[in-house]
């Protein structure tokens, strides 16, 4: 038996998530998360969450890669409903059997991303972003201290300009393009802001509609709608960049491989009538690289900040390793 909240009757564990009844804040998630592993023990079972599957909490690192190294070759993982009724239901015109490897599981999962993993793991690709993440970080750096106050302290919204340093990183890698996220506000694209705005619109509702009582099941609720927004706006902008890059391929008629070719012309040579694969791919990669990215990269900052004399020793170990004036 996995220690954890006692669900009630009915009502399940959804209702610790249902303000002024409930004392569990979905805004935060990590102080929830504390909570449960100080209560309940490095693995805590949160049962009984109205429409979707029971969720394990594993805080120990150990017991999380003995449970990576356990799965079967086609592991299930029923997570995310609201995105995979959207892939599967809403989107299926678009979608089809390519619904890519978040919110799918099973034989499906295991079918895409065997034919995506070889590109995308071959370290001579990642070789090929070393240049282009350096700088975007280098541009990330010129935007903090743009931003910075007098007291060398950034804005409250600081999460906000992570998640662009993030979007543009994983964009450079995903759609082989610069998008500009890091830009001055007054020249930034109105594709770009309209990307950035569904994205953070995206992450601010995904967990209302996980984790609270699924009314989106029965009702088009307005959270729903704008859920839903965002995620065909980071599609269709997406598919835009993909489309771009394989008419640029036509024209120079070649959509073979080469030594140089990037992460998105490989996979698009993988099918090239099927440009649909790298779409999905990056779509997937967008949807958890950026706030996963966001996430470890502002609590890192955070610790530093708060401990100076790590930064230091930090600064000696990366100067080791990293070559002069990088």
């Amino acid at each position: 038996e996995v220690p954890g909240p006692p669900p009630l009757p009915l009502l399940g564990n959804s209702w610790r998530f249902i303000p002024l009844i409930g004392d569990y804040r979905i805004e935060n998630i990590d102080q929830v998360c504390w909570r449960l592993h100080r209560r309940y023990g490095n693995i805590v079972k949160l049962a009984g969450l109205l429409g979707r599957p029971d969720m394990v909490f594993v805080f120990d690192a150990d017991e999380i890669e003995r449970v990576f190294r356990s799965e079967e070759l086609m592991p299930h993982r029923p997570s995310m409903p609201s995105l995979n009724y959207y892939k599967h239901v809403l989107r299926k015109d678009f979608f089809g059997e390519d619904a890519g490897v978040i919110a799918v599981h099973g034989e499906q999962w295991y079918r895409f991303r065997s034919r995506v993993q070889q590109p995308m793991l071959q370290p001579r690709t990642a070789k090929l972003y070393i240049q282009p993440i350096e700088e975007t970080a280098e541009a990330f750096v010129d935007r903090v201290r743009l931003i910075r106050n007098s007291d060398q302290e950034v804005p409250d919204d600081f999460l906000n300009e992570i998640h662009k340093w993030s979007l543009e990183s994983i964009a450079r890698v995903a759609l082989d393009t610069r998008l500009g996220c890091l830009d001055d506000s007054s020249s930034l694209k109105a594709e770009t802001q309209a990307l950035i705005d569904a994205i953070n619109t995206f992450f601010h509702n995904v967990g209302v509609l996980e984790l609270k009582i699924p009314f989106w099941r029965v009702f088009n609720t307005p959270t729903w709608r704008k859920y839903i927004g965002a995620l065909d706006t980071i599609t269709n902008i997406t598919m835009k960049h993909i489309t771009a890059t394989m008419e640029r391929l036509q024209q120079q008629g070649n959509v073979e491989c080469t030594a140089q070719s990037s992460l998105l012309e490989r996979v698009l040579a993988l099918e090239p009538d099927n440009p649909k694969l790298a779409c999905i791919l990056a779509l997937d990669m967008t949807l958890v690289g950026v706030d996963t990215t966001s996430a470890a990269v502002a609590s890192i900052l955070y610790m530093l900040s708060i401990h100076p004399d790590k930064q230091q020793r930090l600064y000696a170990e990366v100067s080791e390793v990293l070559p002069p004036n990088t």
